[in-house]
């Protein structure tokens, strides 16, 4: 972190410290409500963020909570029912991740989404509901149902369906005007409680979330009293994010594909909501068009990630035309009847310990090849240094462990970020601690060439004590992969070449 950095970490912890000093959280403002739209008045449109968007399962997930007590929160789990109330201390899946989302207020989003559809205002009533609900059982930060209810996450994206909500409540048949600046009250002090560092989560992707909920607040309802601090607070977090948390050629440094794109997206929302309300951000468009770019290497045949770090399989190519600005991201993601087709889709991103190796797509049976080797933080990070990933076609012959929850006592997500879930080099029949602040900054590309008939990266760290592992990657176009592992060491140990083979592969031996 550069000194002029630290400096400004400095300022906006001591500035945000002393916002929690000077701000009482029981405090309520009877607010002009005329007042309150001025901003959403003075537009014909909005941007904003959704936490869901509307498709064609939403009326029938927000009948589900209308008429069956149903709440559905995410695929990746059950509909949980409940008997028509809620205290929001429950977790009936004993996922702290499931009530993340639940205190996040996403089956409000649900319903907003089903009542943009359909106008019936059922959806919007039981909106209405869900909040005053939680409103009154976690009033404030200091008086919660959940650890989960005030911590930084639900309480950034809960801005975001406040705001949601908000738009579509303020002209309603049944706007109240009691319940509005109760909701006002409300949602300052969600800004109150995210302008604060010590609620802020530093160097995270989370972080990034709670600037662009922070913006938005702050820009569509300068009722409040430090809404012009708090968009001065979440641009100043923003820049050390685009300084600290991207390489200078545009690759997250999350150590995770998906979570590139994750970010990516929030970059995105905050460069097209600052577009909208004219507060342009020439440094952060920049920035969004060179990981778009990275999209368009990283990208496997499908047009799906490969499983690294924690990763699951997102597809990358889906993106409304509209949102970008990459024109070679654009050209893939038409077909090509936009943009310009990329020079050249094999490279290697040396500050951000990537390589990724592709032969002509076009005229030959897809060959796709990517290595990893950086240690940029403990973010996300696994013990897969030096691995890579293969895909020949449609199958996935050399695969990584990807993402296996968050839960970090699990047996299973122990192993999954150990180095053998990762096809590299174990000293001793060891894994090594990927939390381990040394390390960081330890493995490093070392040298690379992209050429048309073949390709090269050398690659390599010294994470086990005493032992240095360079590994070699030649990629010939034409089909062949030449993988060369050099380990020195002064003394005597058992090394180990670990491959994890897809599950469509089928070995004869």
């Amino acid at each position: 972190m550069s000194k002029l950095t630290s400096l400004l970490v400095v300022f906006l912890v001591t500035f945000s410290f002393c916002y929690k000093m000077i701000n009482d959280i029981e405090k309520f403002v009877d607010y002009d409500l005329d007042e309150a739209n001025e901003i959403w008045n003075e537009y014909e449109s909005h941007t904003y963020v959704k936490r869901t968007t509307p498709t064609t399962k939403s009326i029938d997930i927000a009948n589900d909570i209308v008429n069956n007590d149903e709440i559905f929160i995410m695929r990746y789990w059950e509909t949980f029912h409940f008997d028509g109330d809620l205290d929001w201390s429950e977790d009936p899946f004993d996922d702290w991740t499931w009530q993340f989302y639940f205190h996040s207020l996403r089956m409000v989003s649900h319903l907003l989404n089903a009542y943009e559809i359909s106008g019936n205002m059922t959806y919007l009533e039981e909106s209405k509901w869900f909040i005053e609900s939680w409103m009154s059982h976690n009033p404030n930060p200091d008086d919660q149902a959940s650890p989960r209810a005030w911590d930084d996450h639900s309480t950034a994206n809960r801005i975001s369906t406040f705001i949601y909500f908000w738009d579509n409540y303020r002209n309603s048949e049944i706007f109240d005007d009691e319940f509005a600046v109760e909701l006002l009250n409300m949602m300052r002090k969600h800004g109150e409680y995210t302008a604060d560092s010590s609620n802020y989560y530093w160097g995270h992707n989370h972080g990034i979330y709670q600037d662009r909920s922070l913006l938005q607040l702050g820009t569509l309802f300068p009722i409040f009293e430090d809404s012009r601090e708090w968009v001065d607070i979440s641009n100043s977090r923003l820049e050390l994010h685009l300084d600290d948390g991207v390489t200078e050629s545009g690759v997250h440094k999350e150590h995770s594909p998906a979570y590139h794109l994750l970010v990516m997206k929030l970059f995105m929302d905050i460069d097209d909501f600052n577009g909208h309300y004219h507060n342009k951000n020439e440094k952060l468009s920049s920035l969004v068009y060179k990981m778009q770019e990275f999209l368009i290497h990283i990208a496997k045949p499908d047009g799906t990630v490969p499983s690294v770090g924690d990763s699951f399989n997102d597809n990358v190519m889906r993106h409304p035309k509209e949102s970008v600005t990459n024109e070679h991201l654009l050209f893939e993601i038409t077909n090509g009847l936009e943009g310009v087709e990329i020079e050249n889709k094999s490279i290697v991103y040396s500050d951000a310990g990537i390589a990724v190796f592709k032969n002509d797509w076009d005229n030959e049976k897809p060959i796709y090849f990517s290595l990893f080797n950086a240690y940029h933080s403990f973010v996300h990070k696994q013990s897969d240094d030096l691995s890579f990933v293969l895909t020949y076609g449609d199958t996935d012959f050399f695969v990584d462990g990807g993402k296996y929850n968050f839960v970090e006592s699990d047996p299973y997500r122990i192993f999954i970020r150990s180095v053998f879930a990762h096809n590299t080099i174990s000293v001793d029949n060891q894994t090594y601690d990927f939390r381990e602040e040394s390390f960081i900054g330890d493995p490093v590309i070392d040298n690379f060439h992209i050429g048309s008939g073949y390709s090269f990266v050398k690659a390599s760290h010294s994470i086990f004590d005493g032992v240095d592992i360079t590994r070699t990657i030649i990629f010939f176009s034409q089909g062949a992969i030449y993988i060369h592992d050099s380990i020195t060491s002064n003394d005597l140990h058992s090394y180990s070449q670990i491959f994890n083979i897809g599950q469509d592969v089928v070995l004869d031996v």
